[in-house]
């Protein structure tokens, strides 16, 4: 088997060298490439052989186009509607120890404004105040839950 390898491994070479013999034709009938054209020397620019007028230049492309209108703030259907305040909503606005009256409602995140008729409960010496009686029955019937501030970070 040793006597064979030989043989095989000089056919393989052959072969080898062959196959690659029509790409070595092709570069070699390449022309060749051209060097590039030297670099003309420019002569310095200085103070004194610079001219003193300044260098006009070209105004700035105008603006074809205005830039698009700014986003609405809420939604296109949604129009803000003022908030109305009552006497007695006045009144327990000025009990607040905090301005402005807003709070979160903790079962849902909700941004609510504090009016008399705003549902509130007391836990643990907190008031927590909600955005309709539903969201404050779910606090009751499971207050540690939402006491833990899931809501707190917003």
């Amino acid at each position: 088997m040793r006597a064979q390898s030989p043989s095989w491994m000089k056919l393989l070479r052959s072969v080898s060298a062959f196959s690659l013999l029509p790409f070595a034709f092709l570069a070699c009938r390449q022309a060749p490439k051209q060097a590039a054209a030297p670099v003309q020397q420019t002569e310095m620019r200085t103070i004194d052989n610079t001219d003193p007028r300044p260098v006009v230049l070209e105004p700035p492309p105008m603006l074809r186009d205005e830039a698009p209108p700014p986003k609405p703030i809420g939604q296109p259907w949604e129009t803000p509607e003022p908030v109305h305040l009552t006497p007695e909503d006045e009144k327990v606005r000025a009990e607040l120890p905090f301005a402005p009256a807003m709070a979160l409602d903790p079962t849902d995140g909700s941004k609510i404004s504090i009016l008399a008729h705003t549902p509130t409960t007391e836990y643990r010496g907190h008031i927590y105040y909600f955005s309709s009686e539903k969201n404050k029955q779910i606090f009751t019937a499971n207050p540690e839950q939402y006491a833990k501030g899931l809501f707190k970070g917003l």
